[in-house]
Formats: structure tokens, sequence, C-alpha cells
């Protein structure tokens, strides 16, 4: 099932997206940049001809599937078609960089999972971590959210093209001041964000003027210096695994592991996972069943598109608290468009959340959830620049206080915009903002947030789409 749209039937209130700002200057994010290639292209065709074509035959799939992809990807790659059938696995599948796997049709290539003890697909590969160097201080007091320029105090070492970290070191003052310095549960003291912590955004420096330094991608995060120093680190990203994808197929699992409490550690992984640093790929038109954890993006991986993508989970949940995940966002310029949670009346789970210090632009656009108590809320530890548009659910941007290990404040930069929800929480930090624009709760809605146009849509329907046509890059939004 494919959610295309909440404009309620009363006529839309107008906004300009860009006049929206606080008095420190933080405006919406631009949101546009996430999605493979920066959304700048779309992804390609899913009827393109495939370069091989697999049938199925008797017993485990597994390693004939791994054989055929790594085959075409010692070739220079290609798509691997599934024909018509169903297909067992036993363990899990890699799919390499430039390669993809496709089925015939949602209705025809069935893949059957015997257990989620691993990620069943993964999209690359595994890579180490590249060291990330300070190079100098950011001078600004204030640097917005929503900025794409900012001072350093030395730009000499700094050169067009290059990556760079934009982070700060978490201080204890600054855990104070946003009220997170004394949680305690349970008569245990707890650690929202450890002092010391880095709070990153990966960039590409895009011009220098003296010490003014512009970047490809406006910030989601603001920096203070009365809390924190801003520092621009240099990186080198690994060589990345790119441009492979999964699509056009069917997904079980049996035995279920739908609802399974999470310490039930046969059924925390995911049916399928982007790793680490991949950049630029897709997980597209599939319908899956039967797992604990649908969708994982893992940490680092960037500009990923996940598309009309339909999860069941076919067992009522076993707990209330410790909820599963549907899609799990970890990296960043992740779009996540048209897909739809759906389920038991008692299968409770969160829809869509991001991990912790998850840098943005990440969106969600036109997402359904079914089941009445799942909803969408980023789930932990200050993530940042996150859209939820077009979508009909529940959402919580909001504090988490001692829930979980001391989750606290789970986002900054958070936008809604033309949701609609049974229930609708959007609140702000102490030192930052989140925005409800155009969100409609057809049971509560509420938070002490930047509210506008309450229980009414607005125009424009998609603020994504606008920023990208805003950036001058014109697609189908189909």
């Amino acid at each position: 099932m494919v959610f295309t749209g909440v404009m309620s039937s009363t006529a839309a209130q107008a906004v300009d997206y860009t006049s929206i700002t606080t008095s420190k200057g933080d405006r919406l994010p631009d949101f546009s940049y996430a999605g493979y290639h920066s959304s700048n292209i779309d992804v390609p065709s899913i009827n393109s001809p495939p370069n091989s074509t697999l049938s199925p035959t008797s017993g485990d799939q597994t390693a004939r599937i791994q054989a055929a992809l790594d085959s075409l990807s010692d070739t220079g790659g290609g798509v691997l078609l599934l024909a018509e059938g169903n297909y067992e696995l036993d363990s899990n599948i890699t799919i390499p960089a430039g390669t993809v796997l496709r089925g015939s049709g949602l209705d025809k290539t069935l893949l059957h999972a015997k257990s989620a003890t691993t990620d069943l697909i993964t999209l690359g590969g595994q890579v180490a971590n590249p060291r990330v160097t300070p190079v100098t201080n950011i001078t600004d007091s204030y640097v917005p959210i929503g900025s794409s320029t900012f001072n350093v105090a030395d730009a000499s070492k700094l050169n067009i093209g290059q990556t760079i970290m934009v982070q700060r070191a978490v201080t204890d003052a600054w855990v104070t001041a946003m009220g997170m310095g004394d949680l305690v549960r349970n008569d245990k003291k707890q650690t929202w964000i450890a002092a010391g912590k880095l709070v990153q955004q990966p960039r590409t420096i895009t011009a220098i003027a003296n010490n003014n330094i512009s970047i490809d991608i406006p910030l989601t995060d603001s920096l203070d210096l009365e809390y924190m120093q801003g520092v621009v680190a240099s990186y080198t990203p690994p060589s990345a695994f790119s441009e492979s994808g999964i699509e056009n197929l069917a997904i079980t699992l049996s035995p279920s592991c739908s609802g399974r409490v999470l310490s039930d550690t046969t059924c925390n992984s995911s049916a399928v996972a982007v790793s680490s640093w991949t950049t630029d790929s897709w997980i597209r038109n599939l319908n899956m069943t039967g797992f604990n954890f649908f969708i994982t993006i893992y940490k680092n991986a960037t500009r990923i598109t996940i598309d009309s993508v339909s999860m069941t989970r076919d067992q009522d949940s076993d707990v209330t608290a410790g909820l599963p995940e549907d899609i799990v966002i970890q990296g960043s310029q992740v779009l996540e468009s048209n897909c739809s949670s759906h389920g038991t009346p008692g299968a409770r789970a969160f829809s869509v959340v991001t991990g912790s210090l998850v840098a943005g632009p990440n969106a969600v656009l036109n997402h359904f959830t079914e089941v009445p108590g799942n909803f969408i809320a980023p789930h932990q530890r200050w993530a940042h620049g996150l859209l939820v548009e077009n979508s009909q659910t529940s959402l919580k941007l909001y504090n988490r206080g001692t829930m979980g290990s001391g989750q606290g404040w789970t986002i900054n930069a958070g936008v809604a915009w033309n949701v609609v929800g049974q229930d609708i929480l959007v609140d702000s930090p102490p030192l930052g903002m989140n925005w409800c624009i155009g969100c409609v709760g057809t049971g509560s809605i509420g938070g002490n947030s930047s509210f506008v146009s309450q229980n009414q849509t607005v125009m424009p329907e998609s603020l994504f789409w606008t920023q990208l046509a805003a950036r001058g890059i014109v697609r189908s939004t189909s």
C-alpha cells in the first residue's frame, strides 16, 4: 500500500517556508539534499534490461544468489534478475557496489528467510572508519540552523571540494542547560550524552573567501559559542560502496519474529540493511513480512533512497515498552518515501526512528501507518534535521527523558509538515527548535514547538519538492 498525501478538503493556508525563522536566525533546514545523489537525479529505472537472470531451484538459494551477484560485480556490475518463484535463504546476502538485486514482481519473486540472527540482505560492505582531524575553530558566536556559511580562525589549510565534519564536543554546561544533567531512574544517575562526545555534520566546502567558508548543505544543528566550540575537521571518506540496490520482490521470515522482545537476539536483525559509508544506493518496491526490524541504515551511510516499501507485522507485540522498529535511520541524507507500516491490531512498533546524534538532512515523505498505536519518532539523543511530511501517522518529536537509558531530547531541527495523525506531539528543546507546520491531530495535538497553521494543512503541499525546485532541480514526484 502506498499513501499519497494528507491534504484536507478545506482550503489550505499558504505558507512561505523561507520566512519561518527564530529570534536567533534559525530556519528550516533544506531537506531536498536527502536521497540518492542528493535527489539531483532519479534512481535508475526499475525497467532497465537485466545483465543476468537466475531461476529458483530447490533448497537453500543463498550461495547461488551470492555467487551470481559477485560474478556481476567482478565484471563491472549490473542487474541480477530473480525469475518468478520462491527462493529459500538460510543465511545472509551482500549486494556489492554497482550491483542490483531485482525480482520479477512483488507477487512473483519471494525470498523466504529462516532466521533474523544477522541482517538478511546488506547493501555495501565493511570498511574502516577514516581519521577525522581538527583543522580550525569556528569563530561565530552563533551559527543558526539552516546556515551554509560561517567564519573560521584560519582557512589556509582548507580547500574547495574538501570533505569536512562541522563538529562540536558536548560540554557539561550544554547538557545542564538542556535540562539533561540530572536524569535519575530507579535511583541511578543516567547519562544523556557524555561530555566530550562529538556532534558531527558531514559537509563539503564549496567556497572560501578569506576566512569565510561555504558548504554544500545547510547545517541541521546550530553552534552556540556560549556552550560549545565549533570546529572544522577534515577527513577522507573511505572508498565508497555505491550504486547498489534491491527492488521489486517480497521477503518473508518464518517463523515470524514480529513483536518479539528485544532481548531475543535471534530476532534483532533487519531484513535489509545499508552498511556504513555506503553511498548513492536504494531500496524500493518491496513487501516484507514477519521481521522485528525491517530496514536499518547504518551510521555514515549517505544519500540513500527507500521508496514504496510495505512492512507487515503478522503477530501482536509481546511487550508495551522497548518496542521494535520498522525503519532505523542512523545515516545522513536518507530519503524515505511512499512507504507503509501494517500489522495486527496489537503489533506495536516505532514506524520510523533516528538513532543517537544522527546528522540530517533526513526526510520521510508520504508514510502511512495502519496500526493506531504505532508512530514515527526520533528515538534518542539529539538527532538533528528530520522532516516528516504529507504522512498519515502519529508523530512524536520530544524529550524521552529517562526512558531507555536516559534517551532525553531526541531531535533538534525536526519539521512536521502536513502530517495528520491520531496523536501529534512536537516539543522544542531549551537550546533548539522543532516546527509543526500544517499538523492535523485527529486525536490530540500539542507541544511547545513553533506551530504554524495548527489543525489545518498548508500550501505548498510538499516542503521537500518545493525546496528541490528552489535548487533548480526538476524531477517527477511519482
